[in-house]
């Protein structure tokens, strides 16, 4: 009697505890994974990190993400392995403009984004002049998350005491009347960079690839930018670092914090980013002004500005979330807070125009000399030059930077030659050792 009576509850208990692992793999498998996120700077990652619980308070409760970052020049190897593999891959992958030229030749392993962009408005909202770093053949694979703008950094504490002002340089041909007054053995007017050649023809109203991707179609506006570079150098007006770029922290060490030089050429997050990380010495003592502009009858228009670099978002085209990725990626693009904080965290200044309304960008920046470093990049931005993006595009910086700017800075190749070999190179690249 008593087995009778305590079997069916056996049957039961057990019944009910198969019942209960049954829905509790239910609802695990019904939840969605997170969405992995692949940035490029822990200041990223800090970043994106603020933002998920943003969304999560003020969109998702139930969203969740995990995030990881890359260097700057890691993430591309990174993500070649994911794309070969598709083991552990992300959802979403922040790249520079520069990086996402390695992806466009052949089929483009991110989700084609032009009818949710302009479903979103984005393609009327972002800065016009941004839109095309991560556009190819009329399709649109990422989203930019900065102006870019370059802009003439100074030491406002050096320009005092050598009596210098904004107003007396505001044309390269004064800049160079000033730059040659005050060059000493240990002191030039500006530091050099590879990148300073892209900016400078860029702000010149020339580009670097035509319509097709195929670079330097303005040769000859090319050799003279090129040219200008290298008398700079000559004539002691600007100072060659020792590993030939400014984005080193060995320059800051070496120039930088022996007043050796007075500018430098950078975009709005070089500033935020790199010269406050890396100079933290003249906190107070460095002021921001518009590029000095180029008069000359080849120059097109005065523009005040130019832009290089920056970074985009993109989707993983394999990601099983691609909702779930987009509907993050819209609300960060175009919430006011998710723009505004970008910019309070020392990434960039956003190139979505509706944020640019809000009063938080009007604070001056005390490393800045209470600047509002802000409002000038307002001020620049609808200047900005027109972009095209090229697969040839890292390539070209590859070349630029590590083969032939310092035989052109240092005048040890003709800068027609330089532009010559550039072209030649992209175009008809060497054929392939074979392997024994």
């Amino acid at each position: 009697m008593i087995d009778s009576i305590s079997r069916p509850r056996r049957l039961f208990s057990l019944s009910a505890g198969i019942l209960l692992q049954l829905t509790v793999a239910m609802a695990l498998a019904a939840k969605p994974n997170p969405v992995v996120i692949w940035c490029n700077s822990q200041t990223d990652e800090k970043y994106y990190r603020d933002m998920v619980g943003l969304y999560q308070s003020k969109v998702d409760p139930a969203f969740e993400a995990e995030i990881l970052s890359y260097g700057f020049t890691e993430m591309p190897d990174k993500l070649a392995i994911a794309i070969k593999s598709n083991v552990n891959p992300p959802d979403i992958v922040q790249l520079d403009e520069i990086y996402v030229s390695l992806y466009l030749s052949g089929k483009v392993p991110f989700v084609d984004l032009t009818e949710r962009v302009k479903a979103a408005g984005l393609d009327g909202s972002i800065l016009p002049q941004r839109q095309g770093l991560f556009s190819w053949q009329g399709h649109v694979y990422g989203i930019p998350q900065s102006t870019s703008n370059v802009v003439l950094y100074y030491r406002d504490d050096l320009f005092k005491e050598l009596q210098i002002t904004p107003k007396m340089i505001d044309t390269w041909e004064k800049f160079e009347a000033v730059a040659r007054k005050i060059k000493t053995s240990t002191r030039g007017m500006i530091g050099l960079d590879w990148s300073y050649f892209e900016i400078l023809l860029r702000q010149r109203g020339y580009t670097l690839f035509d319509e097709a991707g195929k670079p330097l179609p303005d040769s000859a506006i090319a050799v003279e930018t090129l040219r200008r570079i290298a008398d700079w150098r000559k004539e002691g007006i600007g100072i060659l670092p020792d590993r030939g770029s400014i984005f080193e922290p060995e320059f800051f060490n070496s120039y930088v914090a022996n007043n050796g030089v007075l500018t430098l050429l950078g975009a709005d997050w070089y500033g935020l980013d790199m010269i406050k990380n890396f100079d933290p010495k003249h906190a107070g003592k460095w002021k921001a002004m518009p590029m000095p502009v180029w008069t000359d009858s080849l120059s097109r228009g005065r523009r005040p500005t130019s832009s290089f670099s920056g970074q985009g978002m993109v989707i993983f085209q394999k990601s099983k979330q691609v909702d779930r990725s987009w509907a993050f990626l819209k609300w960060v693009m175009t919430d006011i807070d998710a723009n505004v904080e970008r910019f309070l965290q020392g990434n960039c200044f956003t190139p979505y125009m509706p944020a640019w309304t809000d009063l938080r960008f009007n604070q001056k920046d005390p490393y800045f000399a209470g600047q509002s470093l802000s409002g000038l990049i307002l001020e620049l931005a609808p200047k900005s030059p027109m972009v095209r993006q090229s697969p040839h595009r890292a390539q070209f910086v590859s070349l630029m930077r590590e083969k032939y700017w310092n035989v052109a800075v240092n005048n040890t190749m003709p800068p027609e030659e330089v532009i010559t070999h550039v072209r030649d190179e992209i175009l008809n690249p060497p054929a392939a050792k074979p392997t024994k």
